[in-house]
């Protein structure tokens, strides 16, 4: 009896944080929703998640030709993730890897202890498809993708969704294993980002 309250207040400790997690996103959408046809993907579980996603996207890229420089989100089926970003004068380069969730329509990351420094991008995705697209996931961030997409919208809210969401190229399962040990022995060089502080005390690369 005595571990009662501990268990009460564990509960009560993750319906908050599934609250907490829950309006935003629903916040998110919402104004997504008010430039363009989207729905939520709410319903779908982790493993219907898990992919690769990039920006730009292979629609975007058909749109506007070829590009120089774009980034690319692994979530792997074991709950880890890797972000890396490549451009016509870097290779893939990891910036980011640790662990990431699904939640309420929402994915989380989460960075591993040896990523210290600030990768720069975005902690929380909301997951979407235009409705006439019923096979695609696009990941939209709270905190710079949305925000521009409300900027720049204008009279092409599709085209827009595009340039600031990551599309999921394709499927990852548990037997993509080997993707992540490639990645990780090609593309990660810890070595190559330093802290310097800025003036806001935040570290950048």
């Amino acid at each position: 009896m005595i571990y009662i309250p501990n268990l009460v207040s564990i509960l009560l400790l993750a319906l908050y944080s599934q609250g907490a997690l829950k309006a935003p996103i629903s916040d998110a959408l919402q104004r997504l929703q008010a430039k363009v046809s989207v729905e939520s993907l709410a319903s779908v579980d982790m493993s219907g998640i898990a992919g690769r996603y990039t920006n730009p996207s292979k629609e975007l890229v058909r749109r506007i030709g070829g590009v120089l420089s774009g980034d690319d989100l692994y979530l792997f089926p074991d709950g880890t993730y890797i972000y890396c970003e490549w451009s016509d004068v870097q290779p893939l380069t990891i910036y980011d890897k640790g662990k990431w969730t699904f939640t309420n329509g929402a994915v989380e990351l989460k960075s591993d202890p040896d990523v210290k420094w600030d990768p720069k991008a975005d902690r929380t995705y909301v997951a979407v498809r235009r409705q006439s697209h019923p096979k695609e996931i696009l990941l939209v961030g709270l905190r710079r993708d949305l925000p521009y997409f409300e900027q720049e919208v204008r009279d092409d809210p599709e085209s827009m969704l595009l340039i600031v969401s990551k599309g999921r190229r394709g499927k990852l399962t548990q037997a993509s294993k080997r993707v992540k040990t490639r990645l990780l022995e090609q593309s990660w060089h810890p070595e190559d980002f330093k802290e310097i502080p800025t003036d806001s005390g935040k570290p950048h690369r």
